[in-house]
């Protein structure tokens, strides 16, 4: 209640969580008339320690990290950490920012803090005081109480990608201009390894599809799920936005004093794209799932178990007992035996040519059989999405592209930057004297970096890479986030030398 205009509320710091907690006053409304950001300074932190075997190392010499990791009551916790071993020069500072302070501060605030370390080491008066400033001029938040208040649902254009890549399209009735609602379309990936997936879009056309493990350039082909010829238009959106950050990209103050510096960089980057161009690319291996999307088929006909016809037509009735074939004319048509009941079905099959659904089987008809390596047929109805088939058809040739010449006249061929490569770093290892990089120059600053490191039930873990032939002071810096939550960094510094 107010009391000569004024109302105390008082708020238990216990209550609150670590970091910056944001506290907003309302009238008998609900309307927010004030508001304002409030920090907390983690109480139960996680503390990192990083050492080295020596303070002091030759050029190409093995460093030896030993990491722990515990908290305040000195219990080690498992964590998942991120290690950079790199040179220190003007040009190459030690970042002021890392998930600790940006978990706990700058991620609620606008804008770039300059040295966000400032507000965790040594707090006294004076650095609470200019905290405070900084959450006054530099708060915000992410959303508007109106929006919460009123129940109102939030509405992302882009949808996090977390099992696979999202590709989003609308499907437009060629003739009126209109998009279409419920109107089912097939996204097909061709190749040896082929995927295939379908959608159905919503009432105002949209259509939304997800597939998983593509990578590199591949070419995708969108048609509509129609078995018969459509009226219908498919219009694919760019993979990537379109709209750009507000982040403001700061001018590099070069200085003439680090002329040298910059040149020495160079040289350094120059050689170790000459010498050792092969290893800096290099890419784990993936294992991409080879089974097809309806699974086992029922029935599997290698055509290489059998006497080669010279066509087709030969190679579908002679051997494919599960498929019927009619002729009307030059058409054909194929049926699929219903396994379950021993006769076949009314409807023509989803036929599908290296991954790619197929409307006419004369096309399939007039392919060279010579180039065709296998057939598998499912012999059962299969629902893929809206769609419902009487039974499958599947050709599979040796080369894993014939499919890309049959394209449906309806189909859109897109190319697709996929996901990228995980590249392996370059650390050389110099513990074997015949080893084949003892001869070749070496001027990495960036000596290793790890993204992925676990620490064990008892918080270790132990790293091992080799300096190079520049001499100076290094930083290994870590940092990352236990089970619980809990962020933390360790910076650990040592000397390149020509003598321990």
């Amino acid at each position: 209640q107010l009391k000569n205009g004024e109302a105390i509320f008082e708020i238990n710091k216990k209550d609150l969580g670590d970091g910056i907690s944001g506290i907003t006053v309302f009238d008998q409304f609900r309307h927010p008339v004030c508001e304002r950001l409030v920090f907390k300074r983690p109480i139960d932190t996680l503390m990192i320690q990083l050492k080295t075997d020596f303070a002091i190392y030759d050029p190409r010499s093995q460093v030896v990290l030993n990491l722990h990791t515990e908290n305040n009551s000195s219990i080690p916790m498992e964590g998942n950490y991120s290690l950079s071993v790199l040179m220190i020069d003007p040009l190459q500072q030690i970042p002021q920012e890392n998930i600790f302070s940006f978990l706990y501060l700058a991620s609620d605030l606008v804008g770039k803090v300059e040295n966000p370390e400032y507000y965790f080491t040594n707090p006294n008066k004076i650095v609470d005081e200019a905290l405070d400033n900084l959450l006054l001029t530099q708060g915000w938040r992410r959303f508007k109480w109106d929006d919460i208040l009123n129940y109102k649902n939030p509405s992302f254009q882009y949808i996090p990608e977390i099992e696979g890549s999202i590709l989003n399209g609308r499907v437009i009735n060629k003739l009126s201009g209109l998009p279409v609602a419920n109107a089912s379309v097939f996204l097909s990936i061709p190749g040896a390894d082929y995927a295939l997936c379908s959608a159905t879009s919503d009432g105002h056309g949209f259509i939304r599809f997800g597939f998983k493990d593509v990578f590199r350039r591949n070419v995708l082909v969108v048609q509509p799920g129609q078995l018969k010829d459509s009226n219908n238009r498919i219009d694919i959106n760019g993979e990537f936005s379109d709209k750009f950050g507000s982040v403001k990209h700061y001018t590099f103050p070069f200085s003439k004093e680090y002329e040298n510096i910059l040149l020495d960089h160079s040289i350094g980057n120059q050689v170790e794209n000459l010498y050792a161009r092969d290893k800096k690319h290099q890419y784990k291996s993936y294992l991409s799932d080879t089974t097809a999307f309806y699974g086992q088929p029922d029935r599997r006909y290698n055509l290489d178990d059998y006497t080669r016809f010279q066509t087709m037509e030969e190679v579908m009735r002679e051997f494919v007992e599960d498929i019927r074939v009619r002729r009307e004319g030059n058409i054909f048509n194929f049926k699929v035996r219903n396994h379950l009941f021993g006769n076949y079905f009314e409807e023509d099959p989803l036929i599908l040519l290296d991954g790619i659904p197929v409307r006419d089987a004369t096309r399939i008809i007039e392919l060279n059989p010579l180039k065709i390596k296998c057939i598998e047929v499912i012999t059962h109805n299969y629902s893929l999405g809206s769609s419902v088939f009487e039974g499958i058809v599947n050709i599979k040739s040796y080369s894993g592209d014939i499919g890309i010449t049959q394209i449906d006249p309806n189909a859109v061929v897109v190319e697709y930057e996929g996901l990228q490569l995980k590249r392996e770093f370059y650390s050389p290892v110099y513990g074997n004297p015949d080893g084949a990089d003892m001869h070749m120059p070496d001027f990495r600053n960036a000596l290793y970096w790890r993204p992925l490191i676990n620490t064990d039930i008892n918080g270790n873990a132990q790293l091992r890479f080799y300096t190079s032939d520049l001499k100076g002071k290094f930083a290994a810096i870590i940092q990352g986030i236990t089970k619980d939550g809990h962020p933390g960094k360790a910076i650990t510094l040592f000397d390149v030398s020509e003598s321990k």
